[in-house]
C-alpha cells in the first residue's frame, strides 16, 4: 500500500535533510528549534492529505 499514511510518513523520514537529523539532537536550543519548525512545516501537507482523505471518505 504505497499512499497509507505510514507509507508517506516513512518517506518523509527517509528524505530528512541531515541538517535536520542532527539539530533535531543538538543541545543547542536555537538550532533544535530550528529543526523542529522545519519539521512541523514538512508533517503539515502529510496531516492536510490525511484529514481532507477523511472527510472525502466520511
Amino acid at each position: 500500500m504505497p499512499d497509507s499514511p505510514d507509507s508517506k510518513l516513512n518517506q518523509l523520514l527517509r528524505r530528512l535533510p541531515d541538517w535536520i537529523r542532527r539539530d533535531l539532537a543538538s543541545t543547542d536550543a536555537s538550532r533544535r528549534t530550528r529543526a523542529e519548525d522545519s519539521l512541523h512545516a514538512m508533517l503539515m501537507p502529510l496531516i492536510a492529505d490525511e484529514r481532507a482523505a477523511g472527510k472525502d471518505a466520511g
